[in-house]
């Protein structure tokens, strides 16, 4: 049976509204998508690192919980991640990391054909452990996995975007769908418009780009066509998950549809429909509130339809 693996760090997400906390929550870009596969009945595992300390400990406890298999997940010594949100009036949360006490190496399947791998964020573009990490995405191809990369830039120093961008188009030439935001490309490229993003990054082999813009279309951008998608207006309690829910909604969409390496390049418009739409509705569902993850109650309707 096919898998989905998620790759990224798992922190433990404070969240301040007008410079005072009002949630504590487990969370972390891949920990949010594996979260919500889980709920939504579908064969996830989580490749991530946690400290042995209370918030490691409540961190694997929720990936029980949830259904998502635990089996590479990296214990270590000393304190885990955290990160501090800053909540604007809008919503949008801004981030500050305190780094974990220790970098472990992850430990990574054999992938084997169909298997949908996502990675992106910190995890992708840090120097430690990166050569397991490509290892890992290049038998991934080799083997005719599907992978999918979010690169969910946080750094805005142009100083340190030079060096990032390395790491970030070595990234490109591993993957098989790129989703982004329209951020991540201006602070990257300084491109806004979406053909120029896509010629750009067709250099480096990407046939498959969408672009998330907040309550902006989202744009689907192919070899074959170009399509925009509008998103589900509403007034986000939290936007703290949407961008790595809609990643969430579109591989359950993909796997529900039983989209594959064979045919990932000839998808047709209609089944790319479906599988954006999956993507905003997911994304739709967490920006209604304050969790990181969809509800069990949005996953119990989403079940059902796969059934």
């Amino acid at each position: 049976m096919r898998s989905i693996y998620t790759i990224g760090e798992t922190t433990f997400d404070i969240v301040f509204k007008n410079e005072q906390p009002i949630l504590g929550i487990v969370g972390g870009s891949a920990l949010n998508t594996a979260v919500s596969l889980g709920r939504a009945g579908l064969p996830i595992h989580f490749i991530s690192r946690l400290g042995n300390d209370r918030i490691g400990n409540l961190a694997l406890k929720l990936l029980i919980e949830n259904g998502i298999n635990t089996g590479y997940i990296t214990r270590f010594e000393g304190n885990s991640r955290i990160s501090l949100a800053f909540m604007d009036e809008n919503n949008n949360a801004e981030y500050q990391f305190y780094q974990a006490g220790l970098m472990p190496d992850l430990h990574y399947p054999v992938p084997v054909t169909d298997d949908i791998i996502s990675f992106g964020s910190t995890l992708a573009i840090q120097n430690e452990g990166r050569g397991n990490l490509l290892g890992f995405l290049k038998e991934g191809l080799t083997q005719k996995a599907i992978t999918i990369y979010d690169p969910n830039i946080r750094q805005k120093q142009e100083n340190k975007l030079a060096g990032i961008r390395v790491n970030v188009e070595e990234n490109f030439r591993l993957t098989t769908i790129l989703k982004g935001s329209a951020e991540d490309f201006e602070k990257l490229y300084g491109i806004t418009n979406p053909e120029e993003i896509f010629q750009k990054v067709q250099s480096f082999g990407i046939q498959t780009l969408i672009i998330t813009s907040g309550d902006n279309p989202v744009q689907l951008i192919t070899e074959r066509f170009s399509k925009k998608y509008p998103v589900e207006m509403v007034q986000p309690v939290s936007t703290i998950g949407c961008g790595d829910n809609f990643t969430a909604g579109m591989i359950a969409g993909m796997y529900q549809l039983n989209v594959r390496s064979e045919n990932i390049n000839s998808i047709p418009i209609v089944t790319w429909d479906q599988i954006i739409q999956t993507g905003n509705s997911f994304a739709s569902e967490v920006c209604r509130s304050d969790m990181n993850y969809i509800s069990e109650e949005f996953a119990s309707k989403f079940r059902k339809t796969c059934q």
